[in-house]
C-alpha cells in the first residue's frame, strides 16, 4: 500500500497535458475519476447522461487549464469535482424542471401547443387573466418566468441573457411562480 499514490497524490495536472497530448491513457484516467464522484453522488438514475457529462467536464477542465484557470496544479481534482457537480445538477435540474404531474399555472388555461407556438415575449393565446398576472411580476420575474417556463430557456442561458446571477435568478423564479399561483388561484378554482 505504500507505493500506492491516492487520487489527491497523483499529478492530475500532468494527466491533463498528457491528455491535450493525445494520451489515452490520460483520457482512461481522467474518466475513472470522474466516475468515481459521480457514483459517490448515486447519480444511477442518470447513466445514460454519463458520457455526455465526462465529455463535458474533461472538455471544461483541458480548457481552463490551457487558458491558464487553473493556477495551482493542486487544484485540478477540485476542478474537477466541482465541474462534475454543476453539470451533474444542471442535468438533474433539467429533468426535475418539467414533470409530467405538474402543471404551471398558464397551462391550465391554454395548452402547452399555444404556449410553444407563441413567438412574443407574452403567449398570443393567453387569457386576459393570465396576461395580467404575468404583467403584475416585476421586470425581472417576468423576464425569468418566461424565460424558462414559456420558452424553454435553461437558467443559464437565461442568466447570460439577462445579466442577472444564477442565485437571483433562482429566487425571482421561485417568487414569480409563486406570485402567479396567488394571482390565478381563484382563475384557477373557477374553472
Amino acid at each position: 500500500m505504500a507505493g500506492e499514490r491516492t487520487k489527491q497524490d497523483e499529478d492530475w495536472y500532468a494527466v491533463l497535458e498528457a491528455l491535450q497530448e493525445g494520451d489515452a491513457l490520460a483520457l482512461a484516467r481522467l474518466t475513472r475519476l470522474i466516475n468515481g464522484f459521480l457514483g459517490r453522488w448515486n447519480a444511477y438514475d442518470f447513466r445514460s447522461d454519463w458520457d455526455d457529462l465526462l465529455q463535458e467536464v474533461i472538455i471544461a477542465a483541458a480548457s481552463a487549464m490551457k487558458e491558464g484557470r487553473i493556477r495551482d496544479r493542486r487544484a485540478v481534482v477540485g476542478y474537477l469535482r466541482t465541474t462534475a457537480r454543476f453539470k451533474f445538477v444542471d442535468r438533474l435540474r433539467a429533468h426535475m424542471r418539467v414533470k409530467e404531474d405538474q402543471t404551471l399555472p398558464w397551462e391550465d388555461v391554454v395548452g402547452a401547443d399555444a404556449l410553444a407556438t407563441a413567438s412574443e415575449p407574452v403567449a398570443v393565446g393567453l387569457s386576459q387573466d393570465v396576461q395580467r398576472a404575468l404583467e403584475s411580476l416585476s421586470e425581472k420575474r417576468r423576464v425569468v418566468v418566461l424565460g424558462v417556463h414559456l420558452q424553454g430557456k435553461t437558467y443559464n442561458e437565461v442568466a447570460e441573457e439577462t445579466g442577472i446571477p444564477l442565485g437571483s435568478l433562482k429566487r425571482y423564479l421561485r417568487e414569480g411562480l409563486a406570485q402567479l399561483r396567488e394571482e390565478l388561484a381563484d382563475f384557477l378554482d373557477s374553472g
